[in-house]
């Protein structure tokens, strides 16, 4: 059986060191890269034996990914620590019988304890087989030990490292998004009443299309857990109000309304997806929109039937 960590609100953080804290007699800790500061946080509950294996590129170590001074931390604490240059796995080996590993390495952005950290994503394994072992234990052989003339090595090739350039990043979230206007940036769930219920029930449901559109709609709109519905509905309203799809959408009808047949024809011209998709296969999205958008208005739009097709159409 496997139980997922994610990296959120410090909760890999807080299984991960609950993990180590654990184990009765050895814990075999791999990561790349090590912030030591964050390790101490880590290991602060922990009693058993340990050993590290990172590794210490000097161009890592001087970017601060990596961080030399781990060295003298694990002497003062007793603790074993190894280098591998080709280690890329990130591991937490509790006693050899169980494990975690993942994407995370032990870092601020790796455990999420900053507001911009990274999405990483790790597995608690209850059970490890023995050619699994075999393969951590073998890492470990590989493995050199850290002593005293290791690391004096390694300062002073650091002192000789020339100063990097500085660089700076393009932010590619300040670039105009393309894909505002896919069909995929459109609500999915037919009902916002049986979202929400779906929503504070956890995503459990008997149908599973029901539970899909649910989870699609929440991740589309970003909307946190736990909420009650008045903030739930309010929340919801103000996102899919100001999304550029419905805007642009809203911008297209007249006070007289649009029939059903003109809305999905100005979709189907404006939506970014290729292939464009039928209008046979957008009748189930406009029946979405047109009872989003009657809900979450509170009355300010309203869908009628004054002819063969429904029309929705802005209340004057």
């Amino acid at each position: 059986m496997s139980e997922f960590y994610l990296s959120e609100k410090e909760k890999l953080f807080q299984k991960v060191q609950t993990f180590i804290s654990s184990a009765d007699s050895e814990i075999l800790i791999i990561s790349p890269y090590i912030n030591t500061n964050v390790l101490e946080k880590l290991l602060q509950k922990n009693s058993a034996r340990i050993s590290i294996i990172t590794t210490w590129k000097l161009r890592d170590i001087q970017l601060g990914i990596s961080d030399i001074e781990l060295y003298n931390y694990c002497k003062k604490k007793g603790i074993f620590l190894y280098l591998h240059p080709r280690i890329h796995l990130k591991a937490f080996v509790n006693d050899y019988s169980q494990c975690v590993f993942g994407s995370a390495n032990i870092s601020n952005k790796g455990f999420a304890l900053v507001t911009d950290h990274n999405y990483e994503l790790d597995a608690k394994v209850e059970f490890i087989d023995t050619e699994s072992i075999i393969y951590f234990k073998k890492i470990l052989n590989e493995s050199v030990l850290v002593t005293e003339e290791i690391y004096k090595i390694f300062l002073e090739a650091i002192e000789n490292l020339q100063p990097l350039p500085e660089l700076e990043e393009p932010d590619i979230f300040s670039i105009p998004k393309k894909s505002e206007f896919l069909i995929s940036a459109l609500p999915m769930s037919y009902d916002v009443n049986e979202l929400f219920e779906i929503y504070s029930h956890n995503f459990k449901h008997d149908s599973k299309e029901k539970r899909d559109c649910a989870i699609h709609d929440i991740v589309l709109y970003n909307l946190p857990s736990n909420l009650d519905y008045p903030q739930f509905r309010k929340l919801l309203k103000e996102r899919f109000f100001t999304s550029k799809f419905i805007q642009k959408l809203l911008e297209f009808l007249p006070l007289e309304g649009r029939y059903f047949g003109e809305v999905k024809e100005w979709i189907q011209k404006n939506c970014e997806d290729v292939p464009i998709p039928s209008r046979r296969d957008l009748t189930g999205n406009i029946q979405v929109l047109y009872k989003w958008i009657a809900d979450l208005s509170d009355g300010a739009y309203k869908v009628d039937r004054p002819r063969h097709s429904e029309r929705l159409y802005r209340v004057k």
